[in-house]
């Protein structure tokens, strides 16, 4: 009986996917393949999903429907006509992956009502994310060990595309360019010499070189290098731009205009490129600090002593945590007398009207039942670890013997959670709160889970590095706009990663293929000045 006339998938290696050692048996799968490139759908095949068919199914099995989604998100497929149009051409794979023929002798796909109806009814959360897991490490391992896998060849995708993509490059951003520069109304006379425009782009010379708007050697190269792309016109100084940004006399003002330029971007990626149109995202919040070191200003606020002061600027920030996708969603300055759980009340209710939230990440600086009332109250999954108070002590005392166990309303205050206490892979035992189930045999992906809010950690260190000026202003004003600016350079910077990737790779890459160095080139206007006569 040959290839195409088979009835089932091919007999797996009996590998079990225990969680712990399924790397070493991708491994394994891989390494028996001499000829390359290796099928996805025989990875999959050789994988003993056999627990996902514990439930009960109509018509396919649970695990054909797991390997179906595992195969989508391995090979890209952005829609699932053409995942179908694909097994059709190749039904050796569709074999493979667990389908079967109809009694025509037709092969029997799941329609795209069918697939979903199994996703949703018959695949829980937690399996959903095994499989995530199980296709970010087939692709991580592969690349690791340099087996090719049968994906579309990335080198020739470059170079048959080069011109398409530098030509999309520069077109996406002039065109989140023109998103963002046109929210921000700069106050100018009307026979003044510089624009807003020329402003601002002295102002993203500076921000990538890292360096200070008033008089410094790299706001003088900003304007020098503008001066020798425009011979004719003059360009801003340092002062100038501090003269101007300083007309901004109100922080409503501020927020209201940049919160319009990252709607704008945000708005744009969703609506062309369908990036955050379906589907739910993980997001995360932090309290994010700005050292300051000048006398006292009404937003500075005290803290543990850290390069070099105790007075830091906060904000208090919102990301998605998905790779290629971490755009900042909320800034919301934060003053002494702030309370966190009503600033993080209207951030929530202003996030959920731009994306699907899935879970929400937070860091033990949110512990406190004000802010796990806010989070019920919104309706939204969170996770979160816990700080060692004494009544956590106690409950580590219970679970002394225990790799993991889970406390079922354990009070935070007046509001109840689950404690989650489980060994990481050193065996010391951590603590997380939520308010979702997990079971205890499960408790270790918690580590996981949480590991994505290290993307808001990711977001704001090349937001600090590479996009944010620095002033010795002591103008909050002055300060809060560049904190913004510098989100809103940082999100323009994930789009046109996204919009390249997609022309190169057909799907969202998780690494940026435009770095920030040349991605400031290209929105300074300085791209042609230094490589317009190279080929």
């Amino acid at each position: 009986m040959g290839p195409g006339e088979k009835k089932g998938p091919t007999s797996p290696l009996i590998f079990t996917m225990d969680v712990i050692n399924y790397e070493q048996q991708i491994l394994e799968i891989l390494k028996t393949q001499k000829e390359q490139p290796v099928k996805v759908a025989y990875i999959l095949s050789q994988l003993d999903l056999s627990s996902f068919d514990k439930k009960e199914y109509v018509k396919f099995t649970i695990s054909s429907i797991a390997r179906l989604y595992a195969f989508r998100l391995i090979r890209g497929f952005r829609n699932y006509g053409d995942a179908l149009d694909y097994l059709n051409k190749n039904q050796t794979e569709a074999f493979m992956l667990g389908f079967y023929r109809h009694k025509d002798n037709s092969l029997e796909l799941p329609s795209k009502r069918t697939f979903n109806n199994y996703l949703k009814n018959s695949l829980t959360s937690e399996q959903k994310l095994e499989l995530k897991s199980i296709s970010e490490k087939i692709l991580s391992i592969a690349t690791k060990e340099k087996i090719s896998l049968d994906i579309e060849v990335v080198n020739n995708v470059k170079e048959n595309n080069y011109e398409k993509y530098r030509k999309k490059m520069f077109e996406a951003i002039r065109i989140v360019k023109r998103l963002a520069y046109s929210h921000i109304n700069i106050k100018t006379a009307k026979n003044a010499i510089f624009t807003g425009k020329d402003m601002l782009d002295v102002l993203v010379w500076v921000a990538f070189n890292h360096g200070f708007a008033n008089g410094s050697s790299k706001c003088i190269q900003a304007s020098k290098e503008l001066q020798r792309m425009r011979p004719t016109e003059r360009v801003p100084s340092g002062d100038t731009l501090l003269y101007h940004f300083s007309k901004f006399n109100s922080i409503v003002e501020i927020r209201s205009i940049f919160y319009d330029v990252l709607d704008s971007i945000f708005l744009f990626a969703k609506r062309n490129y369908k990036l955050l149109e379906y589907g739910k995202f993980d997001i995360a919040y932090d309290l994010h600090k700005l050292p300051y070191y000048g006398k006292g200003i009404p937003y500075a606020k005290g803290g543990e002593f850290e390069r070099g002061t105790s007075n830091f600027l906060y904000f208090l920030t919102c990301s998605i945590v998905e790779k290629g996708r971490r755009f900042v969603l909320d800034v919301v300055p934060v003053s002494p007398i702030d309370d966190i759980s009503c600033l993080l009340s209207i951030s929530l209710s202003h996030v959920k009207r731009k994306i699907k939230v899935n879970n929400v990440y937070l860091d033990r600086g949110f512990n406190s039942a004000k802010i796990i009332n806010v989070l019920n109250r919104s309706k939204v999954k969170f996770l979160m670890p816990m700080v060692r108070n004494a009544s956590v002590k106690k409950a580590f005392d219970k679970a002394q013997y225990c790799k993991s166990r889970v406390f079922r309303n354990f009070n935070v205050g007046s509001e109840k959670v689950n404690l989650i206490l489980v060994d990481d892979k050193e065996g010391i035992k951590r603590a997380f709160i939520s308010n979702f189930d997990v079971a205890p045999q499960y408790a270790h992906r918690l580590f996981e889970m949480y590991s994505k809010r290290w993307g808001i950690e990711t977001c704001y260190r090349q937001l600090d590095h590479n996009f944010l000026p620095r002033t010795t202003s002591r103008n909050y004003n002055i300060r809060l706009f560049y904190f913004l600016f510098s989100c809103c350079l940082h999100n323009t910077w994930v789009l046109v990663n996204v919009c390249a990737s997609l022309v190169i790779y057909g799907r969202v890459n998780e690494k940026p293929i435009i770095d920030s160095k040349l991605f400031a080139l290209v929105l300074y206007g300085t791209y042609f000045f230094y490589f317009g006569n190279k080929s």
